[in-house]
């Protein structure tokens, strides 16, 4: 028996200049964009930050600036949404998707 078909939306990802509200395809995308990267750069406020919450999956490099390991799904993502909106660092702030032209 064939599974049913889903209609997926192709979404361009895109890293703004500054940081944006995710607007609705935010609200709607299910945390697309926390379970495509690998990790993340932060500042050292940042990482300072996220330990203080709680992260387990923080890096320091001896080469390059402190990283997030996502590992293709962010552990601050919750139910489809990220769990710690207002103190995620400023890369998630500035990333949003769009829907893809046909």
């Amino acid at each position: 028996m064939p599974f049913p078909s889903r209609l997926k939306t192709k979404r361009r990802g895109m890293l703004l200049d500054q940081q944006t509200d995710g607007g609705e395809n935010c609200r709607e995308c299910g945390g697309a964009c926390c379970r495509s990267f690998s990790d993340v750069e932060l500042s050292w406020e940042e990482f300072e930050r996220l330990h203080g919450l709680g992260a387990k999956r923080l890096q320091l490099c001896l080469v390059g600036p402190p990283r997030l390991v996502i590992d293709y799904n962010c552990e601050f993502l919750v139910d489809g949404r990220c769990g710690i909106y207002e103190s995620r660092p400023d890369v998630c702030r500035r990333f949003t998707c769009r829907d893809a032209a046909p």
